[in-house]
């Protein structure tokens, strides 16, 4: 009788995970497809640079990219420093950011900011960017 109740839970068991990995591939699949995407095509686009001296620095980018990262990369605008998830800002215009005294490159669009990384912000030609050198991580 005891056997019986081990498989009868063991079933359950694999049942339950069946379920949670089908949950799963769904979530993926609306997120996926629910997720912002770039436009095909040639755009231009306007990236400013905000050092941290307060000056700055305008790059129009004429791009045949979708995302940000991959467009600023090629326009020159960042150093390509890739990391295991994705372009990771460092240098913007040859001024680098230390990370040890909490050193950073905030991305905004028309001042607002991005809930993305540099590679998943989709553009559209006509848009404009902002890499602005930020001090302190309470500005999230």
């Amino acid at each position: 009788m005891s056997t019986e109740k081990k498989s009868g839970g063991n079933q359950k068991a694999v049942i339950a995970v069946i379920c949670l990995i089908a949950v799963a591939a769904v979530l993926l699949a609306v997120w996926r497809a629910a997720s912002p995407k770039g436009t095909a095509g040639g755009k231009q686009i306007t990236v400013q640079v905000v050092h941290g001296d307060g000056s700055t620095r305008d790059f129009p980018l004429t791009t045949q990219q979708e995302y940000l990262g991959p467009a600023l990369v090629e326009g020159g605008v960042v150093e390509d420093n890739q990391s295991t998830y994705g372009l990771y800002i460092l240098t913007a215009d040859g001024e680098s950011a230390d990370e040890a005294a909490q050193e950073w490159w905030k991305i905004t669009k028309n001042g607002e900011m991005v809930n993305t990384s540099a590679d998943a912000t989709p553009i559209a030609g006509g848009e404009k960017y902002e890499l602005t050198f930020t001090v302190g991580y309470g500005e999230f």
